[in-house]
């Protein structure tokens, strides 16, 4: 069946002493139990098996962590499941309400047993408010809890922020899969639970094979042995280890494990498909993508990738508030990064329409070379142009005997006659602070602004 019965439990080593260890904790009020084990190895039975041997002395609230997602539900479900009633009650009065009930069960001696199966889904505010109950006061410990889920919820209880919670873990069982004689035990057992023998149903070798399958997982052997009845009905024959190996195809779409002889069938479609698929890759084998926890194990026939589960958002609440009034995005770009731009500029006409950009410092630097330029024929000149911070794309207008106002770069070059032009006499003076790599014909000038004036009369006593 697809939901565990406790008719059928087998008292295997490790789930037997994990159930004897729980309900001792429940009655002594030792504090909060754990149970992890991978999927298939029998969690939901043993709290179904433990909520049927404490509930004649404890009131028992059995949930699924998977169905609750707020404080509101997870009073609900208690209130629900211990026959309170919990609709069209607001959430403060649904506590309030669990509170009493716990009162009222310690008075008499009683307690709350919570169960919780899948507690790995369960968001860790709502296991700390689990754990809160613990702590309401009363003559004995009337608030039992037991927690069970897969590996992930150990690793949940094992974080920093849930130290309050791990401290109060008297009990920790973990499950694991049957070994080779539990599995050979347990077909049997469950055989005979069905009112059948298992001699006069499976041939010699099947409980091999069917170990060899599912590596002992529970719910994988259930599943394996049940369609390999079924795969027998008609034929009305015992089931072979080739019945166990059609099965396992059947139910998981894999690989038959080695050592599991299939049975004999024609190639089908598929079958051809998938062979000359895999020559296609010069017959390598393709690798079997498992996901999750527990899926079945890898076997040697076939290399197995593994990809992990998607992990829940297991962090403290987040809540997110918008200011309508203010846009996040209106930001101002003042620290934004410059941009030099070079231009080679053909005469005073270039950057005629664009934006001007000038300073006192550039006027008077301006004055002051123009009193040594002559104003004879066309030039091109190569200019640095620095964007500021209040227009991307400003440009300066550049005339003759003018400096540069944004980053001091001073123009002067003069062509005349047959090399009008000739720009190898032109000179670009830049006001930076690097030293010139070719000391002997330097194209760059490194100068100061204050050495203008006694650079430009030395460049024109130089040119007489």
């Amino acid at each position: 069946m697809a939901s565990p019965r406790t008719q059928f439990y087998f008292a295997a080593t490790e789930i037997d002493g994990a159930l004897r260890g729980v309900e001792r904790c429940i009655r002594r009020a030792e504090g909060v139990s754990l149970v992890v084990g991978p999927p298939g190895t029998g969690k939901s039975l043993l709290l179904l098996k433990l909520a049927e041997q404490v509930r004649d002395d404890f009131d028992v609230a059995l949930l699924t962590g998977a169905s609750i997602c707020t404080r509101r539900a997870l009073w609900q479900s208690i209130l629900g499941a211990i026959g309170e009633p919990y609709r069209g009650i607001d959430e403060a009065d649904l506590r309030i309400a669990v509170v009493e009930r716990i009162r009222g069960l310690a008075a008499s001696g009683s307690g709350l047993a919570i169960l919780v199966d899948e507690a790995h889904t369960l968001p860790t505010r709502l296991i700390d408010e689990l754990r809160l109950l613990t702590n309401i006061p009363t003559p004995m410990p009337a608030v039992h809890i037991v927690l069970a889920g897969t590996p992930r919820l150990d690793e949940m209880l094992g974080h920093p922020r849930m130290a309050s919670l791990a401290q109060r873990i008297a009990v920790r069982g973990y499950l694991d899969t049957l070994d080779h004689a539990e599995t050979l035990a347990y077909l049997r057992s469950q055989v005979a639970a069905a009112g059948l023998t298992w001699d006069k149903l499976f041939e010699a070798g099947c409980d091999d094979a069917v170990y060899r399958v599912t590596e002992g997982v529970p719910r994988l052997i259930n599943q394996v042995c049940d369609q390999a009845t079924v795969l027998v009905a008609e034929s009305n024959r015992r089931v072979t280890p080739g019945d166990i190996a059609a099965a396992w195809r059947e139910i998981q779409r894999l690989p038959t494990p080695a050592g599991v002889e299939p049975m004999a069938a024609p190639v089908t479609t598929d079958d051809e498909i998938g062979a000359s698929f895999t020559d296609e890759f010069d017959g390598e084998e393709l690798g079997v993508i498992e996901f999750g926890a527990g899926d079945p194990p890898v076997t040697e026939s076939r290399p197995t990738v593994e990809v992990a589960a998607a992990e829940l958002w297991s962090g403290p609440d987040v809540e997110l508030v918008f200011d309508p009034s203010a846009d996040p995005f209106d930001e101002l770009f003042a620290d934004e990064e410059r941009v030099v731009e070079r231009f080679v500029m053909s005469g005073p006409d270039t950057f005629r329409d664009r934006r001007h950009v000038t300073s006192r410092e550039g006027q008077a630097l301006g004055r002051t070379l123009a009193s040594f330029g002559r104003d004879d024929g066309p030039r091109q000149v190569e200019r640095a142009h620095e964007a500021s911070a209040t227009d991307p794309q400003p440009a300066v207008e550049a005339k003759r005997g003018e400096a540069d106002p944004l980053v001091g770069v001073a123009i002067a070059s003069d062509t005349t006659g047959d090399n009008a032009e000739d720009d190898s006499d032109m000179v670009v003076i830049e006001e930076d602070l690097h030293d010139v790599a070719d000391e002997a014909s330097p194209p760059v000038f490194t100068v100061r602004p204050s050495d203008y004036r006694s650079l430009f009369t030395r460049l024109r006593r130089g040119r007489r």
